[in-house]
């Protein structure tokens, strides 16, 4: 038969595994803890970061459009006082010579209006493009 000595060190065997046990678990609770306070920080700056960005993107969105509403208002005002109609013998030549299906033809007497527009609309994306580009 064991002796009461031999469950006294049984016992206190048991308990230094548990003691270790839960002494392992506890650091590693803190050592998780500290990992998710330190991923809510981030989240929260990237939040942040964000946030700015968005503004940042607004902003130039209104700028860009401003500007290319400002040019297309020039281009129109430009061209409103070329725009002469009873020329058509010229431009019955240029149709003849070029002829093109896409936003208007050469006989069109808007036809070098609507290519400045376009031209404009072009310039005005690659403007807002490379303005997004910088803000990485």
């Amino acid at each position: 038969m064991p002796t009461p000595n031999i469950y006294v060190k049984i016992a206190l065997a048991c308990l230094l595994l548990l003691s270790c046990f839960l002494g392992g678990y506890y650091v590693e609770h803190l050592r998780f803890e500290a990992y998710r306070e330190q991923v809510i920080a981030e989240g929260k700056v990237q939040e942040q970061h964000n946030k700015d960005i968005l503004a940042q993107q607004q902003l130039i969105t209104k700028q860009v459009t401003d500007d290319y509403q400002n040019k297309l208002d020039r281009i129109k005002s430009y061209y409103a006082g070329l725009h002469n109609t009873s020329s058509s013998a010229v431009h019955t030549a240029v149709a003849t010579a070029a002829s093109s299906t896409t936003d208007g033809t050469p006989s069109d007497p808007q036809f070098v209006e609507k290519c400045t527009i376009t031209t404009q609309q072009l310039e005005s994306l690659q403007d807002y493009e490379r303005s997004r580009k910088e803000l990485k």
